[in-house]
Protein backbone atom coordinates (compact mmCIF):
# COMPACT_ATOMS: atom_id res chain seq x y z
CA UNK A 1 0.00 0.00 0.00
CA UNK A 2 1.22 3.47 -0.88
CA UNK A 3 0.17 7.09 -0.95
CA UNK A 4 -0.79 9.81 1.54
CA UNK A 5 -4.49 10.52 1.92
CA UNK A 6 -6.19 13.44 3.69
CA UNK A 7 -9.69 12.87 5.00
CA UNK A 8 -11.78 13.18 8.18
CA UNK A 9 -14.01 11.44 10.68
CA UNK A 10 -17.72 12.04 10.36
CA UNK A 11 -19.95 13.00 13.30
CA UNK A 12 -20.37 9.32 14.23
CA UNK A 13 -16.64 8.63 14.48
CA UNK A 14 -16.43 6.87 11.12
CA UNK A 15 -13.87 7.24 8.37
CA UNK A 16 -14.09 6.42 4.67
CA UNK A 17 -11.18 4.23 3.62
CA UNK A 18 -9.35 5.83 0.65
CA UNK A 19 -10.08 3.99 -2.61
CA UNK A 20 -6.40 3.44 -3.37
CA UNK A 21 -5.93 1.43 -0.16
CA UNK A 22 -8.96 -0.82 -0.53
CA UNK A 23 -7.40 -3.53 -2.76
CA UNK A 24 -4.56 -4.02 -0.29
CA UNK A 25 -6.83 -4.16 2.74
CA UNK A 26 -9.59 -6.22 1.12
CA UNK A 27 -13.08 -6.18 2.63
CA UNK A 28 -11.99 -7.86 5.88
CA UNK A 29 -9.19 -6.15 7.78
CA UNK A 30 -7.88 -5.12 11.19
CA UNK A 31 -7.39 -1.82 12.98
CA UNK A 32 -4.64 -1.99 15.61
CA UNK A 33 -2.71 0.44 17.79
CA UNK A 34 0.87 0.67 16.54
CA UNK A 35 4.06 1.42 18.46
CA UNK A 36 3.70 5.17 17.82
CA UNK A 37 0.08 5.39 19.02
CA UNK A 38 -1.28 5.59 15.49
CA UNK A 39 -3.91 3.30 13.97
CA UNK A 40 -2.35 0.57 11.83
CA UNK A 41 -4.59 -1.07 9.22
CA UNK A 42 -3.71 -4.65 8.23
CA UNK A 43 -5.50 -6.97 5.84
CA UNK A 44 -7.11 -10.05 7.37
CA UNK A 45 -4.18 -12.42 6.88
CA UNK A 46 -1.50 -10.03 8.12
CA UNK A 47 -3.61 -9.08 11.13
CA UNK A 48 -4.01 -12.75 12.00
CA UNK A 49 -0.25 -13.16 11.71
CA UNK A 50 0.23 -10.30 14.17
CA UNK A 51 -2.12 -11.89 16.72
CA UNK A 52 -0.60 -15.35 16.30
CA UNK A 53 2.88 -13.91 16.77
CA UNK A 54 1.72 -12.16 19.94
CA UNK A 55 0.42 -15.48 21.22
CA UNK A 56 3.71 -17.21 20.42
CA UNK A 57 5.71 -14.52 22.20
CA UNK A 58 3.58 -14.80 25.32
CA UNK A 59 4.05 -18.57 25.35
CA UNK A 60 7.81 -18.41 24.73
CA UNK A 61 8.48 -15.59 27.19
CA UNK A 62 6.30 -16.11 30.26
CA UNK A 63 6.83 -13.44 32.84
CA UNK A 64 8.41 -10.96 30.42
CA UNK A 65 6.70 -7.71 31.40
CA UNK A 66 7.73 -5.84 28.25
CA UNK A 67 6.30 -8.44 25.91
CA UNK A 68 3.15 -8.73 28.02
CA UNK A 69 2.65 -4.97 27.90
CA UNK A 70 3.30 -4.82 24.15
CA UNK A 71 0.81 -7.61 23.49
CA UNK A 72 -1.81 -5.92 25.65
CA UNK A 73 -1.36 -2.67 23.71
CA UNK A 74 -1.94 -4.54 20.45
CA UNK A 75 -4.82 -6.79 21.45
CA UNK A 76 -6.54 -4.33 23.78
CA UNK A 77 -7.31 -1.94 20.95
CA UNK A 78 -7.61 -4.35 18.02
CA UNK A 79 -10.78 -4.14 15.93
CA UNK A 80 -11.82 -6.50 13.13
CA UNK A 81 -13.67 -4.76 10.31
CA UNK A 82 -15.95 -6.28 7.68
CA UNK A 83 -17.02 -3.98 4.83
CA UNK A 84 -20.69 -4.50 4.07
CA UNK A 85 -21.39 -1.63 1.67
CA UNK A 86 -19.73 0.16 -1.22
CA UNK A 87 -19.18 3.25 0.94
CA UNK A 88 -16.25 1.72 2.87
CA UNK A 89 -17.25 3.79 5.89
CA UNK A 90 -15.50 2.33 8.95
CA UNK A 91 -16.14 3.15 12.62
CA UNK A 92 -12.99 3.94 14.62
CA UNK A 93 -13.35 2.81 18.23
CA UNK A 94 -13.15 5.19 21.17
CA UNK A 95 -9.91 3.63 22.45
CA UNK A 96 -8.18 3.96 19.08
CA UNK A 97 -9.33 7.56 18.66
CA UNK A 98 -8.18 8.35 22.19
CA UNK A 99 -4.74 6.76 21.88
CA UNK A 100 -4.11 8.18 18.40
CA UNK A 101 -5.48 11.62 19.44
CA UNK A 102 -7.78 11.56 16.43
CA UNK A 103 -10.49 14.19 16.66
CA UNK A 104 -11.53 15.17 13.15
CA UNK A 105 -8.87 15.54 10.47
CA UNK A 106 -6.96 12.39 9.49
CA UNK A 107 -3.96 11.53 7.34
CA UNK A 108 -3.69 7.90 6.24
CA UNK A 109 -0.37 6.74 4.79
CA UNK A 110 0.25 3.54 2.84
CA UNK A 111 3.35 1.77 4.23
CA UNK A 112 3.91 -1.40 2.20
CA UNK A 113 1.88 -4.17 3.88
CA UNK A 114 -0.14 -1.80 6.05
CA UNK A 115 -1.71 1.65 6.15
CA UNK A 116 -1.23 4.01 9.09
CA UNK A 117 -3.90 6.45 10.22
CA UNK A 118 -2.64 9.60 11.97
CA UNK A 119 -4.31 12.64 13.44
CA UNK A 120 -3.39 15.40 11.02
CA UNK A 121 -1.80 17.51 13.74
CA UNK A 122 0.54 14.72 14.87
CA UNK A 123 1.35 13.80 11.27
CA UNK A 124 2.38 17.37 10.47
CA UNK A 125 4.60 17.46 13.57
CA UNK A 126 6.24 14.19 12.54
CA UNK A 127 6.99 15.48 9.03
CA UNK A 128 8.89 18.44 10.44
CA UNK A 129 11.06 16.06 12.46
CA UNK A 130 11.87 13.91 9.42
CA UNK A 131 13.92 16.50 7.60
CA UNK A 132 17.22 15.44 9.19
CA UNK A 133 20.28 14.75 6.97
CA UNK A 134 20.50 11.22 8.39
CA UNK A 135 17.03 10.28 7.24
CA UNK A 136 17.57 11.88 3.83
CA UNK A 137 20.81 9.92 3.36
CA UNK A 138 19.06 6.67 4.24
CA UNK A 139 16.30 7.52 1.76
CA UNK A 140 18.79 8.36 -0.98
CA UNK A 141 20.66 5.10 -0.45
CA UNK A 142 17.46 3.07 -0.68
CA UNK A 143 16.37 4.81 -3.88
CA UNK A 144 19.77 4.43 -5.54
CA UNK A 145 20.08 0.78 -4.60
CA UNK A 146 16.57 -0.09 -5.75
CA UNK A 147 16.75 1.90 -8.99
CA UNK A 148 20.12 0.44 -9.96
CA UNK A 149 19.11 -3.13 -9.16
CA UNK A 150 21.73 -3.38 -6.42
CA UNK A 151 19.58 -4.42 -3.52
CA UNK A 152 20.84 -5.20 -0.07
CA UNK A 153 19.18 -7.88 2.04
CA UNK A 154 16.06 -6.52 3.71
CA UNK A 155 17.59 -6.87 7.16
CA UNK A 156 20.51 -4.62 6.19
CA UNK A 157 18.21 -1.98 4.75
CA UNK A 158 16.06 -1.95 7.88
CA UNK A 159 19.15 -1.80 10.08
CA UNK A 160 20.40 1.21 8.11
CA UNK A 161 17.11 3.06 8.47
CA UNK A 162 16.82 2.36 12.19
CA UNK A 163 20.41 3.51 12.66
CA UNK A 164 19.57 6.78 10.89
CA UNK A 165 16.49 7.20 13.07
CA UNK A 166 18.53 6.64 16.22
CA UNK A 167 21.19 9.11 15.10
CA UNK A 168 18.57 11.68 14.19
CA UNK A 169 16.90 11.22 17.55
CA UNK A 170 20.13 12.17 19.31
CA UNK A 171 20.41 15.48 17.43
CA UNK A 172 18.54 18.75 17.64
CA UNK A 173 16.87 18.25 14.26
CA UNK A 174 16.39 14.49 14.51
CA UNK A 175 13.35 12.36 14.86
CA UNK A 176 11.83 12.41 18.31
CA UNK A 177 11.61 8.97 19.82
CA UNK A 178 8.21 7.40 19.35
CA UNK A 179 7.04 9.66 16.51
CA UNK A 180 8.78 8.21 13.49
CA UNK A 181 7.21 5.56 11.32
CA UNK A 182 9.72 4.39 8.71
CA UNK A 183 8.72 2.88 5.42
CA UNK A 184 9.73 -0.51 6.68
CA UNK A 185 8.34 -0.14 10.17
CA UNK A 186 9.91 0.25 13.61
CA UNK A 187 10.31 -2.02 16.57
CA UNK A 188 7.28 -3.21 18.51
CA UNK A 189 5.89 -1.17 21.37
CA UNK A 190 7.64 -0.84 24.70
CA UNK A 191 5.99 -1.03 28.12
CA UNK A 192 6.08 2.73 28.53
CA UNK A 193 9.47 3.38 30.15
CA UNK A 194 11.25 4.08 26.86
CA UNK A 195 13.06 0.74 26.68
CA UNK A 196 12.49 -1.75 23.88
CA UNK A 197 12.79 -5.49 24.14
CA UNK A 198 15.00 -6.66 21.26
CA UNK A 199 13.05 -9.90 21.02
CA UNK A 200 9.91 -8.17 19.83
CA UNK A 201 9.74 -8.46 16.05
CA UNK A 202 8.92 -5.38 14.02
CA UNK A 203 5.25 -5.56 13.10
CA UNK A 204 6.12 -4.44 9.61
CA UNK A 205 7.88 -7.77 9.04
CA UNK A 206 4.83 -9.82 9.90
CA UNK A 207 2.84 -11.44 7.16
CA UNK A 208 5.72 -11.50 4.67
Amino acid sequence: MTGTHFHALDDKGRVIVPAKLRPGLTERFWLMLDENDNVAMYNHDTGRDVLEYCEQQMAQNPGDEFIAAAVERITGAAEFVVIESDAWRVPVSDILRFRAQIDKEIVTVGVLNKAVMWSRERWEEAQQKRESPEVRRAQAEMLRAAASGIRKPAAQVEEKIEEAVREAGNGTTGIAGGTATGTTGTAAASAGDGRRNPRILSLSQLGR
